[in-house]
């Protein structure tokens, strides 16, 4: 499994993925989830009591409801970050249709990441957790090395720590020579 972190010449980026297979797995037990109504459905008549007719009426709707979530899962879109250091925000491109633009984070709304360790009957396996105050926290990745879930930590965090803007190219002031103030540039 791929822990969906990398380095881009613009910030670090974080994307889940789901496979095309999955997708069609969940897409399946949705549409699937439209036949269980059926046998309900045609057992219906018009000599059922107010109650039997409550009872059809949610035999119908809980499974309908359960279907389009289950289509929603498979066509939805995964959690994607963006930590880019130009505008000093993390875009959060979110799981949920609305809204369609990414959202802005300003990293000093962010909590420092830090590491977990989860058990599974694989072992432990780490993730990258990291919280957006007011918010609920999010665990990144899923890492088979703690020694490598640190590393994405501290690039993290290096990345949320750095106050100074990229620099830009120092243009020379009208009357100068082009040089630069600094002594040790000269």
């Amino acid at each position: 499994m791929t822990h969906g972190f990398r380095d881009a010449p613009d910030g670090l980026r974080y994307a889940e993925s789901i496979s095309g297979p999955m997708r069609l797995f969940v897409a399946t037990i949705g549409l699937a989830m439209f036949l269980i109504p059926v046998p309900f459905v045609h057992h219906a008549h018009g000599g059922l009591r107010w109650w039997q007719w409550l009872l059809l009426a949610a035999c119908v709707a809980v499974p309908a409801m359960m279907g389009l979530f289950f289509l929603s899962l498979a066509g939805g879109r995964c959690l994607r970050l963006h930590f880019d250091n130009r505008q000093r925000c993390m875009l959060r491109h979110r799981r949920f249709p609305w809204p369609r633009h990414p959202e802005a984070v300003p990293y000093a709304k962010i909590d420092p990441p830090s590491v977990l360790e989860r058990s599974s009957e694989d072992g432990p396996h780490y993730v990258v957790r990291l919280a957006v105050r007011g918010e609920r926290a999010m665990h990144l990745g899923s890492f088979g090395w703690q020694a490598e879930a640190q590393d994405w930590c501290q690039r993290i965090a290096d990345h949320l720590q750095h106050q100074q803007p990229l620099p830009t190219p120092m243009a020379p002031t009208p009357g100068s020579d082009g040089a630069h103030a600094d002594p040790q540039t000269r």
